[in-house]
């Protein structure tokens, strides 16, 4: 846990009567590398960029960091403040190359409804942010200065998966030209607070029911799938999303395992220190001491490993399963923009027989009227179908898009794990044998 005594630098505008001390004072680390020049992301951006036709520069780079975070208030006016800090070279819209700013949870939450509605119906994938937790927030709100310590580890991820938000958006060739969000990465000041982010608002129990009615729609209304593609892509998803939720089980019972083990080499570290001090031969006591200062240091590479296993391997896993999620969420607006379009051709077709029944009655005005709906109409289903085909095409970019970065996140997220486990042992090593060296001395 990395702790500070700094309070972070604001502005006189944006200083509270109450703040408390800074919980982090350095960047967060985790298993996606920013997009910059020379790098696998970099790469991977240019390709998507050249295949999408969104007019960035090849060398277009955007690295984003979460530098730290403060609580702010006391009491159910507490809420925590996240210091973002980016750099930007050669993409449109951006007119300096850094960018420091502060910004509140609820910002974030704000940031990607508005582009869910802006993005999510015409088919690109809008990457989850970080749900808004209950829990979470009594513990933000209600603990002292003293509580703050135990509730490092839950505030902490939730960083972690802010600045993952930040930096998928800014891997999109897409979104990262958004003027929503070019003004929350360089817009100075406080965002227009979002209503809508609050955990029991209206808004929310309105998301909630519309959810309810969209599931009921696609029982009611199923959709006569004829393109065999979204077939198998369909099939291939749930599968994807079935395997990774046996190997987010399996991750976690890992890291409960391993948080087990490290507590056990800490307490039985004490009971060492503890024989030790009661022992009455010099030597024994010394090498009992040695002993639990050996299993403490053993504790803490355990704890080391703990967080790496979860910073690492869980919170990447998490991350695609939350996209997979945002991509079914997609494959429905597909199935929606389908029903309104099979919707509006029934709707031409009652229009037609209407129209053949005024002409075969003899009501030339009437038929005349039904002529000029039925040509709306017609635009209509036919700006329907083009809008359909459009959106299945970008689907297709944004599955294959995605298919080719969870590749290059897992790879380079089991590289580092691996890196990491190796460094572990080799600390493990390098304890067991200094005791082993006191021991024969």
């Amino acid at each position: 846990m990395i702790n500070g005594d700094d309070l972070l630098p604001v502005s006189d505008e944006e200083t509270q009567p109450h703040e408390s001390k800074l919980v982090i004072t350095k960047p967060y680390e985790d298993p996606i590398t920013p997009t910059q020049n020379g790098s696998e992301d970099s790469n991977s951006l240019n390709e998507n960029q050249q295949q999408q036709d969104e007019g960035l520069p090849s060398d277009a780079s955007f690295i984003i960091n979460l530098l730290s975070y403060e609580k702010r208030g006391e009491g159910i006016n507490a809420y925590l403040v996240y210091k973002i800090a980016s750099h930007v070279s050669n993409v449109p819209g951006y007119t300096r190359q850094s960018y420091e700013i502060l910004r509140r949870f609820s910002d974030f939450l704000g940031l990607r409804e508005k582009l869910v509605e802006k993005y999510q119906h015409s088919g690109i994938l809008v990457p989850a942010a970080p749900e808004k937790s209950i829990s979470a927030l009594t513990k933000t709100k209600l603990n002292s200065a003293d509580e703050e310590h135990n509730s490092n580890e839950v505030v902490d991820k939730r960083a972690r998966d802010l600045q993952r938000f930040l930096r998928r958006i800014s891997r999109h060739p897409k979104l990262v030209t958004d003027c929503d969000f070019r003004d929350f990465i360089t817009m100075d000041g406080e965002l227009p607070k979002a209503a809508f982010t609050s955990a029991l608002s209206g808004s929310s129990m309105k998301k909630m029911f519309k959810s309810f009615g969209d599931v009921f729609s696609k029982i009611a209304f199923p959709m006569d799938e004829n393109d065999r593609w979204f077939e198998q892509v369909h099939s291939q998803v749930d599968e994807l999303d079935e395997l990774m939720g046996r190997l987010l089980v399996g991750i976690d019972q890992l890291v409960l395992g391993r948080k087990g083990m490290t507590t056990g080499q800490d307490q039985f570290s004490k009971a060492l220190s503890m024989l030790a001090s009661c022992e009455e031969n010099t030597s024994l006591a010394r090498t009992l001491s040695k002993l639990s200062e050996t299993h403490e240091n053993l504790a803490m590479v355990g704890k080391h490993m703990t967080q790496e296993d979860s910073s690492i391997l869980l919170e990447t896993i998490q991350e695609h399963m939350a996209l997979t999620n945002v991509l079914k969420e997609v494959f429905y607006e597909r199935v929606k923009a389908w029903q309104n379009w099979q919707n509006q051709v029934q709707l031409l077709n009652k229009k037609r027989e209407i129209k053949t029944r005024h002409e075969l009655a003899g009501n030339t005005d009437r038929a005349n009227q039904c002529k000029n709906e039925l040509t709306d109409c017609e635009n209509k289903v036919d700006q329907m179908e083009k809008d359909f085909q459009n959106m299945s095409n970008i689907i297709r970019k944004e599955f294959k898009r995605n298919c080719q970065q969870r590749r290059e996140d897992i790879k380079e997220a089991l590289l580092r794990y691996i890196e990491s486990l190796i460094e572990s042992e080799k600390q493990t090593l390098e304890q067991w044998e200094k005791f082993q060296h006191e021991v024969k001395s």
